[in-house]
């Protein structure tokens, strides 16, 4: 099994809020909403140089 890549399921493009600004990355929503009644997801965005993985919520996303 050494040649297989195990990739992560692509994203849909949003804007992460991180700080005061908005990022430009994707995000994979959880399959159903959680017990706060807020959509979750699991975003992956570029800040100042950095690769940033992360789970936040629907308040912090915006569709791009």
């Amino acid at each position: 099994m050494d040649n297989v890549v195990w990739l992560r399921p692509p994203g849909k493009p949003c804007l992460v809020l991180s700080g005061d600004e908005w990022w430009r990355g994707t995000v994979v929503w959880e399959e159903a909403r959680r017990e706060d009644g807020l959509w979750w997801g699991t975003v992956t965005y570029e800040k100042e140089g950095q690769e940033i993985v992360e789970v936040r919520s629907q308040h912090d996303l915006r569709a791009r």
